[in-house]
């Protein structure tokens, strides 16, 4: 994909007290930027300090949930969303991200020192530098996420079209807690510290085996979020279907009822 207009990226959509301007063919909406709630945010730093504590015991991760949620993006002429995993965290809120991102940079400074490879010889480094934000939530921005560009295929391309996403976080057994976040979308170019920020976290764990190794990253996104759901699944008891074939006496079908109005 072509470089970007720098006033296309970021003019498209600001945010100013709390309220996210998109500017779009010539018209302006308003819409008002929310934290995530607090059983979503228990649950995102309850993952991530167990990854910090299975890297810290040289553990094998196969799937990092919490941080690889579904991204859909669409553009204005599409039928379907543009569906990816992609690797989504938090950022420092303004207030606090210089402390922050020094501290991430200067250790990913010393790992640049040694080769690659050398994950163990780093390990501390990386996880008590990881912890530190994570240990301070009152410290993250709730309202947002921050994602770093690769590829500059489907999704940047809708983004740049249509700057709004869906993300879609599903954790793992037995709760299943999942949760849908309506973004509205920043595109940021590489000397905005909200991009500064995602790319040295991501250095930090370049080498881990959850990851796939990239080093080149045009573009990050703010993804702001002015709408959530709770999508996390409960159990539901006979009689409690909108379709009424089951009814309330042991979960028997009501065959009648369901041929009479066909498959839910």
């Amino acid at each position: 994909m072509e470089k970007l207009d720098a006033k296309t990226l970021t003019e498209q959509v600001q945010v100013i007290n709390g309220v996210a301007r998109l500017k779009k063919n010539g018209a302006d909406r308003n819409l008002d930027v929310l934290e995530l709630p607090e059983k979503f945010i228990r649950w995102q730093l309850d993952y991530k300090h167990s990854i910090y504590d299975a890297i810290e015991q040289d553990q094998y991760i196969a799937f990092n949930a919490g941080h690889l949620p579904v991204v859909a993006t669409w553009a204005d002429d599409a039928l379907v969303p543009n569906l990816a995993n992609k690797g989504v965290g938090f950022t420092p809120k303004d207030e606090h991200i210089d402390y922050y991102l020094e501290l991430v940079e200067d250790a990913v400074a010393q790992i640049q020192e040694l080769p690659p490879h050398a994950v163990n010889e780093t390990r501390d480094l990386r996880i008590r530098t990881a912890r530190e934000l994570y240990s301070h939530p009152e410290h993250i921005d709730w309202r947002r996420v921050g994602l770093l560009e690769i590829f500059e295929g489907s999704t940047l391309k809708n983004l740049v079209e249509n700057p709004f996403a869906s993300v879609l976080w599903t954790g793992n057994s037995p709760v299943f807690v999942s949760f849908q976040a309506d973004c509205v979308v920043e595109i940021i170019e590489p000397e905005d510290k909200r991009y500064r920020f995602p790319w040295a976290m991501r250095r930090l764990f370049e080498y881990e085996p959850f990851h796939v190794v990239q080093t080149i990253y045009p573009y990050s996104y703010c993804f702001w979020i002015y709408r959530w759901k709770d999508k996390t699944p409960k159990r539901r008891y006979p009689g409690k279907r909108s379709d009424n074939t089951v009814n309330e006496a042991g979960g028997v079908i009501d065959k009648q009822a369901f041929n009479g109005q066909g498959r839910a």
